[in-house]
């Protein structure tokens, strides 16, 4: 069997004892187990939990806590599969990945940087060229903005994701052609993503805010964590140009939502 649980930081505090800390993009689990974030959570027993399943609500990131049998991520994950896209990252060598459900609908490698270089200079990259502005992301620009219900949906409403990000976009003249945030952050830790417009590209400005918002960040005492899917080989360039220096590659596995 399996159950849905409400969160609760008694419930969080049982849960972390079951979980790996060492695990792929382990700041979106962090964030959820700390309240900080929007997160859909199964059990296999409501009072003392054995196994868990906690998903993130922006992606479908799913984390798999404990020691599951097939039959039970099975049912955790067709579950989760009524709301939305299931994705499950796990190190290559995980065991994990004999228990997963068979034909999931998307199979890839994707890569956490970590280990920022203080050597590149983020005050020549956070430059922006000649005609852009660059400004931050507050509650009135949000509206404006190509890709921030990423963050709506991670955090629970615009206030919160604004109130819990750090966040620069560029703009020209009055549209918003490239966005850099941050967030979620949480234990020390700050994941950024970038977009830019597709006929804005090429022109350095997600690096440009990427830098910015890097900057800010690291002066409020986090460490920038950047994550591409392995075949992204424009987010895989701008994390290094921007100076993280260790990359950690993993497996990824979706299957796509059910309906109800």
């Amino acid at each position: 069997m399996i159950y849905s649980v409400t969160f609760s930081h008694d419930l969080a505090q049982q849960l972390e004892l079951l979980f790996d800390n060492n695990g792929p993009i382990p700041i979106r689990l962090w964030a959820i187990l700390d309240g900080i974030i929007e997160g859909r959570i199964l059990v296999n027993q409501p009072s003392v939990p054995t196994v868990a399943l906690v998903q993130e609500l922006a992606e479908g990131t799913t984390y798999i806590g404990g020691v599951p049998t097939a039959p039970t991520l099975a049912a955790g994950l067709a579950e989760l599969r009524r709301h939305q896209e299931v994705v499950v990252c796990l190190w290559s060598t995980d065991p994990l990945q004999t228990l997963l459900p068979p034909a999931p609908h998307y199979t890839g490698v994707a890569i956490d940087f970590t280990d920022r270089s203080s050597a590149v200079d983020l005050n020549t990259l956070a430059t922006p060229p000649d005609g852009y502005q660059l400004r931050r992301i507050d509650g009135d620009i949000v509206p404006r903005l190509a890709g921030f219900d990423y963050y709506v949906a991670m955090f629970g409403g615009v206030e919160r994701a604004v109130q819990n990000t750090i966040g620069y976009c560029v703009l020209w003249g009055e549209a918003v052609v490239s966005e850099a945030v941050a967030g979620p952050l949480a234990r020390g830790l700050a994941e950024i993503g970038v977009g830019t417009k597709a006929t804005f590209r090429r022109k350095g400005l997600a690096t440009c805010a990427a830098a910015r918002v890097i900057q800010e960040v690291e002066a409020a005492g986090y460490q920038p964590f950047w994550n591409a899917s392995y075949q992204n080989a424009p987010s895989v360039a701008l994390a290094k140009r921007l100076g993280f220096q260790r990359e950690n590659p993993f497996n990824v596995f979706a299957w796509s939502q059910v309906g109800t």
